[in-house]
């Protein structure tokens, strides 16, 4: 039958893809896996150490033929078509229209179906197709899990890392005080780099839910998704656009559009859709210049952003903001700011230095967006009870906030987004400190005037100039040479539906025209005003998946932004 599944086998946290357009169902696929792992002991163990040596000889073509970008040389996929996409640690799986999904674990010998049942690889329960009676719709709706009343929990396994118990006294001899972060947001420039975060964890929200426990602070999605979220909120990110045309060209499938499409990716973008940044990396992908690491973030897990100290964790909590304040001080600093930071969670400290000693202001802990830890199935099995007779499903109600019209107020944004909303305000303020109070000697007027006629990286540049000159860039907010945020935000409903939609008004300054604009919920098309967040400075990512985009709001009025939350449909 013509069920879609994917055969996965991870190694080395690489995840390598396969495609089976049918027959992939646990009868099916799912029992034909299991039939070529041995069951003897002897023979499993070898069999392990050939899958190893196998996908490390892949590993190493990939490394030599596809991966190092080097100038005037293609990249060479003849060994790897087997595989619907480049290997990547942070696997995109939604693409696919896959029902099934096998994960052959070799990193921790486990076999995972359907991302939430987890068999120990080398112990699965065969006689008499236990493995297969003994799967159970969970308390969470469409969250398979195993039966402890039919299955031993010896067979079953988990994947998630051990959390560190939650320590909530700081451990430093200096003077502190809490403090409130700010998550209200106003202005152009704030409100919608909120938005731009919200989409970047929108987007990874299924990755994070079905991996995000099993990232330690310093693998690579974990540093990479986080040093998304500080670049953008600090106005490092830049943007970058595609241009318009009438279909979305990551996912086209119309089979006469002739449009431009994005084929199959090396993990890097060439001239035609980079432009001058080619080649431009693709976020999430594990291209490469020679002798250079992947990706764009930085490899520690504890580094310096500007002048802001970012420190990556499992659990936010009192003692990772002891250990981030008494890292910096060690480091010769002595007046700083630090945002600790995890897949869920944000925190904030202020180091300030006077004669008595070093002083520290500490933040609550927020949370970044309605996810959490808990929704997670890298999990042991046994957090997910099986759904017996008089049960009622639970409500993973964060999930359906992130799956709805969340993100189409102002009010929406900052309370379902506080920490991203927090994160924004803690960046501008950490700049605005470090920018001189006065620009020079000019008339306020006359600064307006001249940043009309700047390139955008001058336009950048004096945006960290002074207080006064950074006031004044950010009135009217660029986004790249074409387009800059002049008005707004506002909401404006959408057309059928009636939702409440995020507005601005954009100016396009080779023409001058005013572009009154309002989100697009759903990519169609790709119009004039769309973006996506490029980080890094020495090595470049572009966020591919990342879209913001706007379209015409045309006679549709602006709407006062007094939210009704019950129509989000959770």
């Amino acid at each position: 039958m013509g069920t879609r599944g994917l055969e996965i086998v991870r190694f080395r946290r690489r995840y390598y893809i396969r495609f089976h357009q049918y027959d992939s169902y646990f009868e099916g696929l799912g029992a034909k896996i299991i039939a070529g792992i041995p069951a003897d002991p002897e023979e499993y163990q070898k069999w392990v150490k050939s899958m190893r040596v196998r996908y490390a000889d892949k590993e190493r073509a990939l490394e030599q033929h596809v991966y190092e970008i080097r100038d005037g040389h293609e990249p060479d996929y003849s060994q790897f078509r087997e595989f619907v996409v480049l290997p990547s640690e942070l696997p995109r799986l939604n693409g696919y229209d896959a029902e099934f999904f096998y994960t052959i674990n070799l990193d921790h010998e486990v076999l995972t179906m359907n991302h939430s049942i987890h068999w120990k690889l080398g112990n699965i329960p065969r006689q008499d197709n236990l493995w297969l009676h003994a799967i159970a719709d969970s308390v969470y709706r469409y969250i398979p899990t195993i039966s402890p009343d039919v299955c031993p929990e010896e067979h079953m396994a988990s994947l998630a890392l051990e959390l560190p118990e939650r320590i909530q006294e700081i451990q430093i001899d200096y003077a502190f005080c809490p403090v409130t972060p700010r998550t209200n947001i106003e202005g152009t420039r704030t409100v919608f780099l909120t938005y731009v975060l919200t989409r970047v964890l929108i987007e990874y929200m299924d990755e994070i839910i079905r991996f995000g426990m099993e990232w330690s602070p310093d693998s690579f999605p974990f540093r990479e998704l986080t040093f998304a979220l500080v670049s953008i909120a600090s106005g490092q990110a830049k943007f970058h656009s595609f241009p318009a045309q009438p279909c979305n060209p990551r996912d086209c499938s119309a089979w006469d559009c002739k449009s431009n499409h994005l084929s199959k990716s090396p993990g890097w973008l060439d001239k035609e859709w980079a432009g001058d940044s080619a080649p431009l990396l693709e976020f999430g992908s594990l291209s490469h210049r020679a002798g250079e690491p992947p990706g764009a973030s930085p490899t520690d897990t504890m580094y310096w952003l500007e002048d802001v100290l970012v420190s990556l964790t499992l659990v936010v909590d009192r003692e990772a903001i002891t250990k981030a304040v008494t890292w910096g001080i060690e480091h010769g600093r002595t007046n700083f700011q630090a945002v600790v930071l995890s897949l869920f969670k944000v925190a904030f400290a202020e180091v300030s230095f006077n004669d008595d000693g070093s002083f520290v202001k500490v933040s609550q802990v927020v949370n970044l967006s309605p996810l959490c830890a808990d929704y997670c199935v890298s999990t042991h099995p046994r957090e997910r009870p099986e759904l017996k007779p008089g049960m009622k499903f639970r409500r993973q109600t964060g999930e359906l906030i992130m799956n709805s019209n969340c993100t189409g107020t102002v009010r929406r944004l900052q309370n379902h987004f506080p920490g991203l909303a927090a994160l924004v305000n803690f960046f501008d303020v950490a700049v605005s400190r470090r920018a001189a109070s006065k620009a020079g000697f000019l008339p306020p007027e006359l600064y307006n005037l001249i940043l009309d006629f700047v390139d955008y990286d001058t336009w950048k540049t004096c945006s960290v100039v002074s207080r006064e000159l950074r006031s004044y860039c950010l009135l009217k907010y660029r986004l790249d040479d074409r387009m800059r945020i002049v008005a707004g935000p506002f909401v404006r409903l959408q057309e059928y539906h009636k939702e409440r939609l995020l507005s601005f008004n954009f100016e396009n300054m080779q023409t001058g025209k005013i572009l009154p604009m309002m989100q697009v919920p759903r990519l169609h098309e790709t119009t004039q005003c769309n973006w996506m967040p490029v980080i890094g400075s020495q090595r470049k990512a572009l966020m591919l998946d990342t879209v913001v985009q706007f379209e015409p709001a045309g006679d549709v009025p602006v709407e006062a932004d007094s939210d009704n939350e019950r129509s989000i449909a959770i």
